[in-house]
């Protein structure tokens, strides 16, 4: 059966980058928080934005990079496919679907990225696959 997995997600962090290096290889990781605002009518036919909080995951050089650029309220474009994390805490198995990022836009604001390279377009850092078994958390 044929599939397509393949995310495109635009919005602001909610919270800093939280950069980490696994337990055996030692590759960095780095989890974001994105919030992608989903404008549609509520009951009274008024427009109103309702916010999707998404998880991301960032590796290896693109892990680094998200860390040292990125803070709360950045607005960045993600492109990745989508992945489930399992585990089991207190005998409860437990699952979330997350973005497993390719590439982030870093996009420009008021100020540009502190220490980015001067651009008058987004930043864009791409990065290849890494192995997805290799969390530490």
């Amino acid at each position: 059966m044929a599939s397509f997995n393949k995310v495109i997600l635009m919005g602001n962090l909610t919270r800093d980058p939280d950069v980490r290096a696994t337990g055996s290889s030692g590759m960095k990781v780095a989890r974001l928080g994105l919030a992608v605002n989903e404008r549609r009518r509520d009951r009274n036919g008024q427009m109103q934005e309702f916010p999707v909080f998404v998880d991301v995951d960032a590796w290896d050089k693109l892990a680094e990079l998200c860390g040292q650029y990125l803070t709360k309220g950045r607005s960045i474009l993600v492109e990745g496919r989508l992945q489930m994390d399992s585990w089991e805490k207190d005998g409860v198995k437990h699952q979330k679907l997350k973005v497993r990022a390719s590439t982030i836009k870093f996009l420009p604001q008021g100020d540009r990225l502190a220490g980015a390279p001067k651009a008058e377009v987004p930043v864009s850092v791409s990065m290849p696959e890494s192995d997805p078994d290799d969390i530490p958390f």
